[in-house]
Order: structure tokens, then C-alpha cells, then sequence
């Protein structure tokens, strides 16, 4: 849809968007620019060290380039272009209506109609919860050693941070993820990873919007889903990035595979929290 023409110095990069955040880094080091997109701003000043012109060939594309403003980023221009792609089917005429007759001022107003919009078609919501493990890199021997989960409370705001700029690399909704279920394909309006404290921890959780609500069957579905993105899909990612602490680089893996794992909806999640609570055989 959008496109832009980068100048560095004597070197020109034309690109088109969207892309996954580690390729278009790619790209930007191939002319000599070494700053995170979100470091790289839409300016085409004469003076800028980095110069950035949008173009488009369609309408929806022209129109839209008009609410990025200097003060906007190429990681904005990449995050806005996922969401309109991302956007539920059942609105998403209206949506590039709505852009083609000017009705947003802004990116932000265009991005807050998307997250609303995305609320009101999923009018069913689902929590589903796992453990995290979490290992710091000793900095006198550099080996990574198991901490306990309760390590992370200093640094809620952190972590959930971290996962959203990991999850928004490639896309802002994890649903488009999902296949091999075309019924729950239909349902699955949205997912979002993040965590959530429980009972002094910080547990994993999925947040799914739905157009209707789940089956059993198709509840089960989404769990192994879960564990399929959380051992080989974003969460295998998302553990190789280390979160910068006090104590030293914190790794939080979304899987393990020891007997405790567990993928649960809020129901289940309460029974479990409750029982943690409940005094232990040998205990004190």
C-alpha cells in the first residue's frame, strides 16, 4: 500500500511496507543506516542526516500518507500498515472508506477506530494463562541460571513492554497465526499476548476476542495453539531477547517442558491459584 524512498547520505533505499521488523532493519543497514526504525523519523528536510519520502499508487495509500506526521516513525508506518491489513474483514471496507474520505487526523485516531472496531467484533472474550521461566545471565561466569518467577514483579511495566515490540515486529494480531480449524477461524477475531500477576507471581496470558463462544472442542484447539506458538512459534523468539535488569539480563521463556507446565482458561487459572494457597504436606 505505502512505500518510501530513504536517502542516506549517497545511498538510496526504495521499500515497500508492511514488513517483519528484522528484515526491514536488513534493509536499512544495506545503505549504511544503522538506527532502529523507530529511531528513523518521516522528515525530508534538506539538513536530515535521513531523509524519508512516501509514495503510494493506490488512492486508499495517498490518502492515508497524509496523517503521518514528522514526529512519526518508520516503525509507526510499518505498525499502522499491519493493523489496516490485519483489520476484521466485516469493517474493514468501512475502514479504507473512512481513510479514502479523510476522516482521521491523525495516526493515533486511525489506530484507536482499528482497536475499537476490533473490540466491538469480537464480543466474546477468553483468558488463557501459562507459567514463565526465567533465567539471568551471571555476569562473573556468564552461564544462565533458573531464578524464581517472583523476580519479575520489579518489573511488570518491563515485560509487558518487551512482549508488545516483540509481538508488533510482524504483526499486531496474532490471530492471523491460526490455522486449521475454519470454524474457530471464522470466531478468532483477535489475540494478544501479555502477562498477568497472580498470587505474588507473573503468569503468561492470552488474551482472544471471539464472534461467538468457543466449544470445548475447539477451546482444547486454541490451547494447543497457545503451546505451539509459546515452544516453536513467537515465544521461541521472544526468549533469545534478554530484558536489561539491576540483577543482570533476564531470558523469560513462555514453554518449558517439565511436568508443571500447563495451558489454562480464567476458571481453571482460579482453581490453580487457590490451591497454590492451600498449605503443602511437610510444609510450615
Amino acid at each position: 500500500m505505502l512505500g518510501a524512498v530513504i536517502h542516506n547520505k549517497n545511498n538510496t533505499l526504495v521499500i515497500d511496507f508492511p514488513r517483519g521488523m528484522s528484515d526491514l532493519q536488513l534493509k536499512l543497514m544495506s545503505v549504511g543506516i544503522n538506527r532502529m526504525p523507530q529511531e528513523i523519523y518521516l522528515t525530508n528536510q534538506k539538513n536530515d542526516d535521513i531523509r524519508v519520502e512516501l509514495y503510494s499508487e493506490s488512492e486508499i495509500g495517498q490518502h492515508l500518507i497524509r496523517l503521518f506526521q514528522p514526529t512519526d516513525t518508520l516503525a509507526d508506518l510499518n505498525n499502522t500498515e499491519i493493523a489496516i491489513i490485519n483489520v476484521d474483514m466485516a469493517i474493514k471496507t468501512e475502514l479504507e472508506n473512512n481513510i479514502i474520505h479523510d476522516q482521521y487526523d491523525s495516526v493515533k485516531e486511525l489506530l484507536e477506530e482499528i482497536e475499537e472496531i476490533t473490540h466491538k467484533a469480537g464480543k466474546y472474550t477468553e483468558s488463557f494463562y501459562f507459567p514463565l521461566t526465567v533465567q539471568i545471565d551471571d555476569r562473573e561466569t556468564g552461564k544462565l541460571y533458573e531464578e524464581h518467577n517472583s523476580i519479575l514483579m520489579d518489573y511488570v511495566s518491563e515485560v509487558k513492554s518487551a512482549i508488545e515490540e516483540e509481538q508488533n515486529r510482524d504483526t499486531n494480531n496474532m490471530a492471523k497465526y491460526f490455522h486449521g480449524n475454519e470454524n474457530l477461524e471464522d470466531k478468532l477475531v483477535s489475540a494478544e499476548w501479555t502477562v498477568e500477576e497472580r498470587n505474588g507471581e507473573l503468569y503468561g496470558c492470552v488474551n482472544v476476542r471471539l464472534r461467538e463462544v468457543l466449544t470445548e472442542e475447539e477451546e482444547e484447539s486454541i490451547k494447543d495453539w497457545i503451546v505451539g506458538q509459546n515452544s516453536d512459534g513467537f515465544g521461541e523468539s521472544f526468549e533469545q531477547i534478554p530484558l536489561e535488569t539491576e540483577e543482570g539480563d533476564l531470558y523469560i521463556s513462555f514453554w518449558n517442558a517439565g511436568k508443571d507446565y500447563f495451558i489454562c482458561n480464567k476458571d481453571e487459572m482460579e482453581i490453580y491459584i487457590l490451591q497454590q494457597r492451600e498449605p503443602q504436606i511437610g510444609g510450615m
